[in-house]
Protein backbone atom coordinates (compact mmCIF):
# COMPACT_ATOMS: atom_id res chain seq x y z
CA UNK A 1 0.00 0.00 0.00
CA UNK A 2 1.02 3.63 -0.26
CA UNK A 3 -0.12 7.05 0.89
CA UNK A 4 0.31 10.78 0.34
CA UNK A 5 -0.84 11.49 3.91
CA UNK A 6 -4.40 12.39 2.92
CA UNK A 7 -5.38 9.07 1.30
CA UNK A 8 -4.20 5.47 1.64
CA UNK A 9 -4.34 3.28 -1.48
CA UNK A 10 -3.97 -0.48 -1.64
CA UNK A 11 -1.79 -2.42 -4.08
CA UNK A 12 -4.57 -2.26 -6.67
CA UNK A 13 -4.57 1.56 -6.48
CA UNK A 14 -7.99 1.52 -4.82
CA UNK A 15 -8.72 3.72 -1.79
CA UNK A 16 -8.21 1.59 1.31
CA UNK A 17 -11.34 0.72 3.32
CA UNK A 18 -11.99 1.10 7.03
CA UNK A 19 -12.82 -2.13 8.85
CA UNK A 20 -15.99 -0.40 10.03
CA UNK A 21 -18.60 -0.87 7.30
CA UNK A 22 -20.38 2.28 8.47
CA UNK A 23 -17.46 4.39 7.24
CA UNK A 24 -17.13 5.08 3.53
CA UNK A 25 -13.57 5.75 2.38
CA UNK A 26 -12.94 8.78 0.20
CA UNK A 27 -9.94 10.57 -1.25
CA UNK A 28 -8.44 13.18 1.07
CA UNK A 29 -10.12 11.70 4.15
CA UNK A 30 -6.96 11.38 6.26
CA UNK A 31 -5.51 14.32 8.14
CA UNK A 32 -2.19 14.58 6.31
CA UNK A 33 -1.64 16.95 3.44
CA UNK A 34 -0.15 15.87 0.09
CA UNK A 35 1.51 19.26 -0.32
CA UNK A 36 3.57 18.75 2.85
CA UNK A 37 7.24 17.99 2.30
CA UNK A 38 7.07 14.62 4.10
CA UNK A 39 3.33 13.99 4.06
CA UNK A 40 3.30 10.34 5.10
CA UNK A 41 5.73 7.94 6.81
CA UNK A 42 4.96 4.19 7.01
CA UNK A 43 6.41 2.12 9.86
CA UNK A 44 6.00 -1.65 10.35
CA UNK A 45 4.97 -2.74 13.84
CA UNK A 46 7.88 -4.78 15.23
CA UNK A 47 7.24 -8.54 15.58
CA UNK A 48 4.01 -8.25 13.59
CA UNK A 49 3.53 -9.53 10.06
CA UNK A 50 0.40 -7.49 9.43
CA UNK A 51 0.27 -4.17 11.33
CA UNK A 52 1.68 -0.94 9.93
CA UNK A 53 1.52 2.65 11.17
CA UNK A 54 0.98 5.64 8.90
CA UNK A 55 2.23 8.93 10.40
CA UNK A 56 0.89 12.09 8.72
CA UNK A 57 1.83 15.76 8.90
CA UNK A 58 -0.12 18.84 7.88
CA UNK A 59 1.11 21.50 5.49
CA UNK A 60 2.53 24.87 6.39
CA UNK A 61 -0.79 26.71 6.49
CA UNK A 62 -3.00 24.09 8.11
CA UNK A 63 -3.89 23.11 11.68
CA UNK A 64 -4.47 19.34 11.43
CA UNK A 65 -1.39 18.51 13.48
CA UNK A 66 0.62 15.30 13.61
CA UNK A 67 -1.37 12.05 13.54
CA UNK A 68 -1.00 8.29 13.21
CA UNK A 69 -3.22 5.65 11.60
CA UNK A 70 -3.09 1.86 11.95
CA UNK A 71 -3.39 -0.49 8.97
CA UNK A 72 -3.93 -4.26 9.17
CA UNK A 73 -2.70 -5.91 5.98
CA UNK A 74 -4.32 -9.26 6.85
CA UNK A 75 -7.75 -7.77 6.14
CA UNK A 76 -9.68 -7.36 2.88
CA UNK A 77 -8.00 -10.32 1.24
CA UNK A 78 -4.52 -8.99 1.87
CA UNK A 79 -5.28 -5.51 0.54
CA UNK A 80 -5.36 -4.07 4.06
CA UNK A 81 -7.80 -1.90 5.99
CA UNK A 82 -7.57 1.04 8.36
CA UNK A 83 -8.42 -0.15 11.86
CA UNK A 84 -9.23 1.28 15.29
CA UNK A 85 -6.34 -0.49 17.04
CA UNK A 86 -7.03 0.81 20.55
CA UNK A 87 -10.83 0.47 20.32
CA UNK A 88 -11.60 4.08 21.25
CA UNK A 89 -13.95 4.54 18.33
CA UNK A 90 -11.56 6.78 16.40
CA UNK A 91 -9.46 5.61 13.45
CA UNK A 92 -6.48 7.82 14.20
CA UNK A 93 -4.50 9.09 17.15
CA UNK A 94 -3.74 12.80 17.39
CA UNK A 95 -0.15 12.93 18.58
CA UNK A 96 0.12 16.73 18.25
CA UNK A 97 -2.72 19.13 17.43
CA UNK A 98 -2.88 22.47 15.67
CA UNK A 99 -0.34 23.93 13.29
CA UNK A 100 2.69 21.72 12.71
CA UNK A 101 5.79 21.39 10.57
CA UNK A 102 5.96 19.35 7.37
CA UNK A 103 8.78 17.25 8.79
CA UNK A 104 8.85 13.55 9.81
CA UNK A 105 11.58 10.90 9.56
CA UNK A 106 12.25 7.45 11.00
CA UNK A 107 15.14 5.15 11.85
CA UNK A 108 15.68 1.82 13.59
CA UNK A 109 16.35 2.10 17.30
CA UNK A 110 19.40 0.68 19.04
CA UNK A 111 17.16 -1.54 21.16
CA UNK A 112 15.88 -4.68 19.50
CA UNK A 113 12.58 -4.37 17.63
CA UNK A 114 12.24 -0.60 17.91
CA UNK A 115 11.90 2.39 15.60
CA UNK A 116 12.06 6.10 16.32
CA UNK A 117 9.71 8.41 14.43
CA UNK A 118 10.87 12.02 14.74
CA UNK A 119 9.07 15.26 13.94
CA UNK A 120 9.74 18.88 14.89
CA UNK A 121 7.96 22.12 15.75
CA UNK A 122 9.32 25.52 16.78
CA UNK A 123 12.49 24.75 18.77
CA UNK A 124 11.56 21.22 19.82
CA UNK A 125 11.99 17.72 18.43
CA UNK A 126 9.45 15.01 19.26
CA UNK A 127 10.64 11.39 19.09
CA UNK A 128 8.00 8.64 19.19
CA UNK A 129 9.07 5.11 19.99
CA UNK A 130 7.46 2.26 18.06
CA UNK A 131 7.91 -1.26 19.42
CA UNK A 132 6.00 -4.56 19.66
CA UNK A 133 3.42 -2.81 21.87
CA UNK A 134 2.68 -0.19 19.22
CA UNK A 135 3.25 3.57 19.22
CA UNK A 136 4.22 5.15 22.54
CA UNK A 137 2.20 8.35 22.32
CA UNK A 138 4.33 10.09 24.95
CA UNK A 139 7.26 11.51 22.96
CA UNK A 140 10.82 12.14 24.00
CA UNK A 141 11.08 15.93 23.67
CA UNK A 142 14.41 17.58 22.89
CA UNK A 143 14.77 21.34 23.14
CA UNK A 144 17.23 23.10 20.83
CA UNK A 145 18.37 26.69 20.53
CA UNK A 146 17.12 27.49 17.04
CA UNK A 147 13.59 27.50 15.73
CA UNK A 148 12.85 24.87 13.10
CA UNK A 149 11.11 26.13 9.98
CA UNK A 150 7.92 24.34 8.95
CA UNK A 151 9.09 23.84 5.36
CA UNK A 152 11.95 21.66 4.23
CA UNK A 153 12.99 18.10 4.93
CA UNK A 154 14.14 16.29 8.09
CA UNK A 155 16.40 13.25 7.68
CA UNK A 156 18.17 10.83 10.04
CA UNK A 157 21.38 9.11 8.98
CA UNK A 158 21.13 5.36 8.25
CA UNK A 159 23.42 4.57 11.19
CA UNK A 160 21.12 6.52 13.54
CA UNK A 161 23.75 9.00 14.78
CA UNK A 162 22.94 12.24 12.91
CA UNK A 163 19.82 14.30 12.19
CA UNK A 164 19.50 17.26 9.81
CA UNK A 165 16.71 19.75 9.20
CA UNK A 166 16.36 22.04 6.20
CA UNK A 167 14.95 25.40 7.25
CA UNK A 168 13.77 26.96 4.02
CA UNK A 169 12.40 30.12 5.65
CA UNK A 170 15.55 30.68 7.71
CA UNK A 171 17.86 29.96 4.74
CA UNK A 172 19.92 27.35 6.57
CA UNK A 173 20.18 23.68 7.46
CA UNK A 174 21.17 22.46 10.92
CA UNK A 175 23.02 19.24 11.77
CA UNK A 176 22.48 17.57 15.16
CA UNK A 177 23.63 14.43 16.95
CA UNK A 178 20.89 11.83 17.39
CA UNK A 179 20.80 9.05 20.00
CA UNK A 180 19.01 6.03 18.58
CA UNK A 181 18.87 4.41 22.03
CA UNK A 182 16.90 7.17 23.75
CA UNK A 183 15.49 9.22 20.84
CA UNK A 184 17.21 12.37 22.13
CA UNK A 185 18.59 15.08 19.86
CA UNK A 186 21.59 17.02 21.12
CA UNK A 187 21.74 20.80 21.10
CA UNK A 188 25.18 20.96 19.44
CA UNK A 189 23.98 22.74 16.31
CA UNK A 190 26.15 22.85 13.17
CA UNK A 191 24.83 25.33 10.62
CA UNK A 192 25.12 24.44 6.93
CA UNK A 193 24.19 26.05 3.61
CA UNK A 194 23.78 29.48 5.17
CA UNK A 195 26.13 31.43 2.91
CA UNK A 196 24.88 34.43 0.93
CA UNK A 197 24.89 32.46 -2.33
CA UNK A 198 23.79 29.13 -0.88
CA UNK A 199 20.08 30.05 -1.17
CA UNK A 200 17.24 28.30 0.74
CA UNK A 201 17.72 24.62 1.76
CA UNK A 202 14.85 22.22 1.06
CA UNK A 203 15.91 18.64 0.19
CA UNK A 204 18.25 16.60 2.39
CA UNK A 205 19.76 13.13 2.21
CA UNK A 206 22.60 11.07 3.69
CA UNK A 207 24.78 8.62 1.82
CA UNK A 208 24.20 5.02 2.79
CA UNK A 209 27.44 4.93 4.84
CA UNK A 210 26.26 8.02 6.79
CA UNK A 211 29.52 9.84 5.95
CA UNK A 212 28.27 12.27 3.30
CA UNK A 213 25.35 14.70 3.44
CA UNK A 214 23.58 16.27 0.46
CA UNK A 215 21.45 19.44 0.59
CA UNK A 216 19.47 20.97 -2.26
CA UNK A 217 18.61 24.68 -2.26
CA UNK A 218 16.61 27.15 -4.32
CA UNK A 219 16.78 30.91 -4.77
CA UNK A 220 13.31 32.15 -3.85
CA UNK A 221 9.86 31.11 -5.08
CA UNK A 222 8.38 30.55 -8.52
CA UNK A 223 4.70 29.88 -9.23
CA UNK A 224 4.98 28.92 -12.88
CA UNK A 225 6.75 29.42 -16.15
CA UNK A 226 6.71 32.86 -17.74
CA UNK A 227 3.10 33.78 -18.58
CA UNK A 228 1.57 31.38 -16.05
CA UNK A 229 -1.74 32.54 -14.52
CA UNK A 230 -1.64 31.43 -10.89
CA UNK A 231 -4.60 29.92 -9.05
CA UNK A 232 -3.29 31.06 -5.66
CA UNK A 233 -2.19 34.65 -6.25
CA UNK A 234 -2.96 37.56 -8.55
CA UNK A 235 0.70 38.50 -8.67
CA UNK A 236 2.61 35.30 -9.48
CA UNK A 237 6.39 35.14 -9.40
CA UNK A 238 7.26 33.48 -12.71
CA UNK A 239 10.94 34.37 -13.14
CA UNK A 240 13.39 31.42 -13.32
CA UNK A 241 15.20 30.47 -10.11
CA UNK A 242 18.60 28.96 -9.34
CA UNK A 243 18.83 25.41 -7.98
CA UNK A 244 21.95 24.12 -6.24
CA UNK A 245 23.02 20.75 -4.81
CA UNK A 246 25.81 20.60 -2.21
CA UNK A 247 27.77 17.80 -0.57
CA UNK A 248 29.20 17.92 2.97
CA UNK A 249 31.78 15.52 4.41
CA UNK A 250 30.57 14.49 7.87
CA UNK A 251 33.99 13.04 8.73
CA UNK A 252 35.70 16.42 8.23
CA UNK A 253 36.88 18.47 11.19
CA UNK A 254 35.20 21.50 9.65
CA UNK A 255 31.96 20.16 8.20
CA UNK A 256 30.62 23.53 6.89
CA UNK A 257 33.99 24.11 5.24
CA UNK A 258 33.78 20.80 3.37
CA UNK A 259 30.94 22.10 1.19
CA UNK A 260 31.27 21.21 -2.50
CA UNK A 261 28.84 22.22 -5.25
CA UNK A 262 27.73 19.04 -7.04
CA UNK A 263 25.14 20.42 -9.45
CA UNK A 264 23.68 23.80 -10.35
CA UNK A 265 20.83 24.96 -12.58
CA UNK A 266 20.97 28.70 -13.06
CA UNK A 267 19.10 30.74 -15.71
CA UNK A 268 22.38 32.30 -16.82
CA UNK A 269 23.51 28.84 -18.02
CA UNK A 270 22.40 28.10 -21.59
CA UNK A 271 21.80 24.48 -20.55
CA UNK A 272 19.23 25.52 -17.93
CA UNK A 273 17.50 28.71 -19.10
CA UNK A 274 14.52 27.90 -16.82
CA UNK A 275 16.80 27.25 -13.83
CA UNK A 276 15.29 24.91 -11.24
CA UNK A 277 12.95 24.88 -8.25
CA UNK A 278 13.03 23.23 -4.83
CA UNK A 279 12.97 19.44 -4.75
CA UNK A 280 13.52 16.40 -2.56
CA UNK A 281 16.46 14.02 -2.35
CA UNK A 282 15.90 10.34 -1.53
CA UNK A 283 18.29 7.46 -0.86
CA UNK A 284 17.30 4.25 -2.65
CA UNK A 285 18.06 0.57 -1.89
CA UNK A 286 20.70 0.58 -4.65
CA UNK A 287 22.72 3.15 -2.69
CA UNK A 288 22.07 5.93 -5.19
CA UNK A 289 20.32 9.18 -4.29
CA UNK A 290 17.47 10.33 -6.53
CA UNK A 291 16.56 14.00 -7.00
CA UNK A 292 13.45 15.68 -8.30
CA UNK A 293 14.04 19.14 -9.79
CA UNK A 294 10.86 20.78 -11.10
CA UNK A 295 10.99 24.25 -12.57
CA UNK A 296 8.16 25.85 -10.56
CA UNK A 297 5.49 25.26 -7.93
CA UNK A 298 2.05 24.91 -9.56
CA UNK A 299 2.41 25.03 -13.35
CA UNK A 300 2.06 21.46 -14.76
CA UNK A 301 4.34 22.40 -17.65
CA UNK A 302 7.10 22.98 -15.09
CA UNK A 303 6.94 19.56 -13.43
CA UNK A 304 9.86 17.13 -13.84
CA UNK A 305 9.48 14.38 -16.45
CA UNK A 306 12.63 12.63 -15.20
CA UNK A 307 14.43 12.00 -11.92
CA UNK A 308 18.10 12.91 -11.64
CA UNK A 309 20.60 10.66 -9.86
CA UNK A 310 23.68 10.98 -7.68
CA UNK A 311 25.32 7.78 -8.90
CA UNK A 312 27.98 7.37 -6.18
CA UNK A 313 26.94 9.33 -3.08
CA UNK A 314 29.68 7.87 -0.85
CA UNK A 315 32.44 9.34 -3.05
CA UNK A 316 34.34 12.51 -2.26
CA UNK A 317 32.73 15.58 -3.78
CA UNK A 318 35.12 15.99 -6.71
CA UNK A 319 34.51 12.35 -7.73
CA UNK A 320 30.71 12.42 -7.46
CA UNK A 321 28.81 11.60 -10.66
CA UNK A 322 25.51 13.46 -11.09
CA UNK A 323 23.35 12.25 -13.98
CA UNK A 324 20.72 14.65 -15.25
CA UNK A 325 17.44 13.10 -16.49
CA UNK A 326 18.62 9.64 -15.48
CA UNK A 327 15.20 8.04 -14.96
CA UNK A 328 12.31 8.71 -17.35
CA UNK A 329 8.94 8.68 -15.57
CA UNK A 330 7.13 7.25 -18.59
CA UNK A 331 4.66 10.09 -19.07
CA UNK A 332 4.22 10.80 -15.36
CA UNK A 333 5.68 13.83 -13.62
CA UNK A 334 7.33 14.67 -10.32
CA UNK A 335 7.03 17.91 -8.41
CA UNK A 336 8.82 18.80 -5.18
CA UNK A 337 8.58 15.60 -3.14
CA UNK A 338 9.75 11.99 -3.13
CA UNK A 339 8.37 9.22 -0.86
CA UNK A 340 10.34 8.96 2.42
CA UNK A 341 11.63 5.63 3.76
CA UNK A 342 13.08 4.34 7.01
CA UNK A 343 16.69 5.26 6.33
CA UNK A 344 18.31 2.40 8.24
CA UNK A 345 16.59 -0.21 6.04
CA UNK A 346 18.42 0.97 2.91
CA UNK A 347 21.67 -0.94 3.08
CA UNK A 348 23.65 -1.90 -0.02
CA UNK A 349 26.93 -3.76 0.39
CA UNK A 350 30.15 -3.01 -1.49
CA UNK A 351 31.68 -5.73 -3.69
CA UNK A 352 35.28 -5.77 -4.91
CA UNK A 353 36.99 -7.65 -7.72
CA UNK A 354 40.47 -9.25 -7.75
CA UNK A 355 42.15 -5.84 -7.69
CA UNK A 356 40.27 -4.68 -4.58
CA UNK A 357 38.34 -2.05 -6.57
CA UNK A 358 34.71 -1.52 -5.55
CA UNK A 359 32.54 -2.49 -8.50
CA UNK A 360 28.96 -1.77 -7.41
CA UNK A 361 26.72 -0.68 -10.30
CA UNK A 362 29.70 -0.78 -12.68
CA UNK A 363 29.96 -2.18 -16.20
CA UNK A 364 32.94 -4.52 -15.98
CA UNK A 365 34.81 -5.61 -19.10
CA UNK A 366 36.88 -8.79 -19.31
CA UNK A 367 38.45 -10.97 -21.96
CA UNK A 368 37.49 -14.51 -22.90
CA UNK A 369 39.55 -16.92 -20.79
CA UNK A 370 39.94 -14.59 -17.80
CA UNK A 371 39.38 -15.87 -14.27
CA UNK A 372 37.89 -13.32 -11.90
CA UNK A 373 36.63 -13.34 -8.33
CA UNK A 374 34.29 -11.10 -6.36
CA UNK A 375 33.85 -10.67 -2.62
CA UNK A 376 32.52 -8.26 0.00
CA UNK A 377 34.84 -5.26 0.23
CA UNK A 378 34.60 -4.85 4.00
CA UNK A 379 33.64 -8.10 5.80
CA UNK A 380 33.27 -6.14 9.07
CA UNK A 381 30.04 -4.65 7.69
CA UNK A 382 28.33 -8.02 8.04
CA UNK A 383 30.12 -9.13 11.20
CA UNK A 384 28.42 -9.39 14.56
CA UNK A 385 25.30 -11.29 13.56
CA UNK A 386 24.65 -14.95 12.96
CA UNK A 387 26.25 -16.62 9.96
CA UNK A 388 25.15 -14.58 6.96
CA UNK A 389 23.38 -16.26 4.07
CA UNK A 390 24.83 -15.43 0.66
CA UNK A 391 23.02 -15.67 -2.65
CA UNK A 392 24.76 -14.82 -5.92
CA UNK A 393 22.40 -14.67 -8.89
CA UNK A 394 23.00 -14.20 -12.61
CA UNK A 395 20.66 -12.63 -15.16
CA UNK A 396 21.61 -13.35 -18.77
CA UNK A 397 18.91 -11.06 -20.11
CA UNK A 398 16.33 -13.83 -20.24
CA UNK A 399 16.36 -15.67 -16.93
CA UNK A 400 17.76 -15.18 -13.43
CA UNK A 401 19.40 -18.13 -11.69
CA UNK A 402 21.27 -18.67 -8.41
CA UNK A 403 24.86 -19.54 -9.21
CA UNK A 404 26.48 -19.64 -5.76
CA UNK A 405 25.72 -19.49 -2.04
CA UNK A 406 29.34 -18.99 -1.02
CA UNK A 407 30.79 -15.84 0.50
CA UNK A 408 32.78 -15.08 -2.66
CA UNK A 409 32.14 -15.75 -6.33
CA UNK A 410 34.73 -17.01 -8.82
CA UNK A 411 34.20 -17.12 -12.57
CA UNK A 412 36.84 -19.29 -14.26
CA UNK A 413 37.84 -19.26 -17.93
CA UNK A 414 34.95 -16.96 -18.78
CA UNK A 415 33.22 -16.86 -22.16
CA UNK A 416 30.61 -14.74 -23.91
CA UNK A 417 28.02 -16.79 -22.01
CA UNK A 418 29.09 -14.95 -18.83
CA UNK A 419 27.72 -11.64 -20.15
CA UNK A 420 24.98 -10.37 -17.85
CA UNK A 421 23.98 -8.84 -14.52
CA UNK A 422 25.29 -10.31 -11.26
CA UNK A 423 23.59 -9.66 -7.93
CA UNK A 424 24.66 -10.49 -4.39
CA UNK A 425 21.99 -10.70 -1.68
CA UNK A 426 23.05 -11.20 1.93
CA UNK A 427 20.56 -11.98 4.68
CA UNK A 428 22.12 -11.17 8.04
CA UNK A 429 20.40 -11.94 11.32
CA UNK A 430 21.53 -9.66 14.14
CA UNK A 431 21.47 -10.23 17.89
CA UNK A 432 17.85 -9.04 18.00
CA UNK A 433 16.77 -11.71 15.56
CA UNK A 434 16.12 -9.09 12.87
CA UNK A 435 17.00 -10.09 9.34
CA UNK A 436 18.71 -7.32 7.37
CA UNK A 437 19.03 -7.70 3.63
CA UNK A 438 22.08 -6.30 1.85
CA UNK A 439 22.21 -6.03 -1.94
CA UNK A 440 24.77 -5.25 -4.62
CA UNK A 441 24.74 -5.47 -8.40
CA UNK A 442 27.27 -5.23 -11.23
CA UNK A 443 27.33 -5.96 -14.96
CA UNK A 444 29.88 -8.13 -16.78
CA UNK A 445 30.75 -7.92 -20.47
CA UNK A 446 33.17 -10.46 -21.97
CA UNK A 447 35.12 -9.73 -25.14
CA UNK A 448 37.48 -11.55 -27.47
CA UNK A 449 41.02 -10.87 -26.18
CA UNK A 450 43.50 -8.98 -28.32
CA UNK A 451 46.37 -10.97 -29.83
CA UNK A 452 49.51 -9.50 -31.41
CA UNK A 453 52.01 -11.54 -33.43
CA UNK A 454 55.43 -9.96 -33.74
CA UNK A 455 56.30 -9.38 -37.41
CA UNK A 456 59.74 -9.73 -38.95
CA UNK A 457 62.17 -6.87 -38.62
CA UNK A 458 62.41 -4.42 -41.53
CA UNK A 459 65.79 -3.78 -43.15
CA UNK A 460 66.07 -0.92 -45.65
CA UNK A 461 68.81 1.20 -47.21
CA UNK A 462 68.70 4.70 -48.63
CA UNK A 463 71.13 7.43 -49.57
CA UNK A 464 69.95 9.98 -46.99
CA UNK A 465 68.92 7.53 -44.26
CA UNK A 466 65.21 8.45 -44.27
CA UNK A 467 62.62 6.10 -45.74
CA UNK A 468 58.84 6.17 -45.85
CA UNK A 469 57.06 3.02 -44.61
CA UNK A 470 53.45 1.89 -44.96
CA UNK A 471 53.28 0.03 -41.67
CA UNK A 472 49.58 -0.72 -42.10
CA UNK A 473 50.00 -2.48 -45.44
CA UNK A 474 53.29 -4.15 -44.56
CA UNK A 475 52.63 -5.31 -40.99
CA UNK A 476 48.93 -5.42 -39.98
CA UNK A 477 48.16 -8.75 -41.62
CA UNK A 478 51.01 -10.46 -39.79
CA UNK A 479 50.25 -8.78 -36.46
CA UNK A 480 46.61 -9.97 -36.61
CA UNK A 481 47.40 -13.45 -37.93
CA UNK A 482 47.11 -15.08 -34.50
CA UNK A 483 43.29 -14.87 -34.36
CA UNK A 484 41.03 -17.77 -35.07
CA UNK A 485 39.54 -17.38 -38.57
CA UNK A 486 36.05 -17.19 -37.02
CA UNK A 487 36.88 -13.96 -35.15
CA UNK A 488 35.59 -10.74 -36.71
CA UNK A 489 38.69 -8.57 -36.99
CA UNK A 490 36.58 -5.50 -37.74
CA UNK A 491 36.52 -4.72 -34.03
CA UNK A 492 40.30 -4.85 -33.56
CA UNK A 493 42.60 -1.96 -34.30
CA UNK A 494 46.39 -1.88 -34.61
CA UNK A 495 48.16 1.17 -33.21
CA UNK A 496 51.86 2.02 -33.58
CA UNK A 497 54.02 3.90 -31.06
CA UNK A 498 57.60 5.16 -30.78
CA UNK A 499 57.63 4.55 -27.01
CA UNK A 500 56.79 1.48 -24.93
CA UNK A 501 55.23 3.46 -22.08
CA UNK A 502 52.93 5.27 -24.50
CA UNK A 503 51.96 1.96 -26.06
CA UNK A 504 51.01 0.53 -22.66
CA UNK A 505 49.10 3.69 -21.69
CA UNK A 506 47.63 4.15 -25.19
CA UNK A 507 49.01 7.67 -25.50
CA UNK A 508 50.45 9.52 -28.49
CA UNK A 509 50.17 6.87 -31.21
CA UNK A 510 51.86 7.42 -34.57
CA UNK A 511 49.20 9.45 -36.39
CA UNK A 512 49.92 8.28 -39.95
CA UNK A 513 51.37 4.76 -39.78
CA UNK A 514 50.59 4.27 -43.50
CA UNK A 515 53.06 7.05 -44.31
CA UNK A 516 55.70 6.85 -41.59
CA UNK A 517 59.26 8.13 -41.89
CA UNK A 518 61.91 6.88 -39.49
CA UNK A 519 63.03 9.48 -36.97
CA UNK A 520 66.85 9.19 -37.14
CA UNK A 521 68.96 8.59 -40.22
CA UNK A 522 71.07 5.42 -40.40
CA UNK A 523 70.00 4.31 -36.87
CA UNK A 524 68.07 1.31 -35.69
CA UNK A 525 64.56 2.18 -34.53
CA UNK A 526 62.06 0.17 -32.49
CA UNK A 527 58.34 0.51 -33.19
CA UNK A 528 55.86 -0.74 -30.57
CA UNK A 529 52.49 -2.18 -31.56
CA UNK A 530 49.26 -2.21 -29.56
CA UNK A 531 46.26 -4.31 -30.61
CA UNK A 532 42.96 -3.55 -28.89
CA UNK A 533 39.32 -4.57 -29.09
CA UNK A 534 37.36 -1.41 -29.86
CA UNK A 535 34.20 -2.86 -28.24
CA UNK A 536 35.89 -3.44 -24.89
Amino acid sequence: FYSDGSTAWDKNHDIMNFNDAALTPSEGQLLGDPSAAQSGMIIPKPLSNDIYYLFTVTNNGNDKGFNVYTIDMSLDGGNGQLIDEDGDGVFFSELQGGGWSEKVAAVKGQECNTFWVVTAHNNQFFSYKVDENGVDETPVISNVSSNIDNRGYLKISPDGTKLVVANQGASNAILYDFKNLTGEISNDETFLAEGFNDNDPYGIEFSVDSKKLYISTVQGFRHGLVGWVSSITNNPQNNPRTYKLFQYDLTATNIPGSQILIHEQTPSDANYPEGGFRGALQLAPNGKIYATIPLAYEDPASFATHLDVIENPTADGTDVVFTKDALFLDGRTSTQGLPPFISSLLLPIDISDNSGTTINNQDLKYCIGDTISFSVTDPDVIAGGSTPEFNWSFNDGTTTTTISTSESLELSNITIANNGIYTLKIDLTNACGDVTEYNATFNVEVFEPAIAIQPNNIFSCDTDGFIQFNLVAEQNATILSGFDPSVDLTFFEVLYFNDLINAVDNLNPILAPDNYTNQDAFLEETIYVRVQNTKA
